[in-house]
């Protein structure tokens, strides 16, 4: 049985994290085999892309070489991490993926949109999540909420200004309605976030057919 890739989207401070391992704890409990990933990331080669985008100890790139070296980590990513776990029958859940690009990369730079949906399209071999959940919030309280884990401060994606994350934000709300079949966009509940699992567990109880 193929398996089923679930990806989370969103802007900086939606609370993905929290939200991912609440779905993988409900899938594990109904004896699914879940995969928790990230991307750019979850391979090692791709993880070494994501350092040199976002380490803010780091030289700056131009916008094309950052929209480059985030297909080129998706290329990995796809062939080496989600195909063959999902050939496997597993369940992917994935902390972005290729809506991130066009959010951040399309609406936040500013880069022509087709060109992104060209080198998606070629960098995920044609792979498209089964269910995309975009959590929406304003920038303003997700910047507030951002936390520093990674690389001890705010990377170099996070310390780009308040309209560039407006920006990103406003991309997402626009895919969610341009795919509403995929893409389901769930309001952020600030200090609620059983009540936000609850709505996301309804979609993919759906698609996987679990009965409540």
């Amino acid at each position: 049985m193929k398996g089923k890739f679930i990806t989370f989207e969103g802007g900086e401070g939606c609370g993905k994290t929290l939200q991912i391992k609440l779905l993988a704890d409900y899938l594990k409990n109904q004896k699914y085999d879940v995969v928790i990933t990230r991307e750019p990331g979850g391979v090692p080669t791709a993880e070494t892309i994501r350092n040199i985008i976002q380490n803010p100890d780091l030289p700056d790139i131009n916008p094309m070489t950052e929209l480059f070296l985030y297909e080129a980590a998706r290329s990995e990513f796809s062939q080496k991490l989600v195909i063959p776990a999902l050939n496997k029958g597993k369940i992917v859940l994935s902390d972005r993926y290729f809506d991130a690009t066009k959010a951040y990369q399309g609406h936040g730079n500013k880069t022509d949109i087709k060109i992104i949906d060209f080198l998606n399209k070629l960098a995920s071999n044609d792979l498209s999540p089964d269910l995309t959940y975009v959590i929406d919030t304003f920038a303003e309280k997700g910047l507030n909420k951002v936390t520093t884990d990674e690389f001890g401060r705010l990377d170099k994606i996070e310390q780009r200004g308040l309209e560039y994350h407006k920006r990103v934000n406003q991309g997402y709300r626009e895919i969610a309605k341009q795919d509403p079949k995929r893409v389901k966009l769930i309001q952020f509940i600030d200090g609620k976030p059983e009540k936000m699992h609850e709505i996301i567990i309804k979609y993919v109880d759906d698609l996987l057919g679990i009965s409540s």
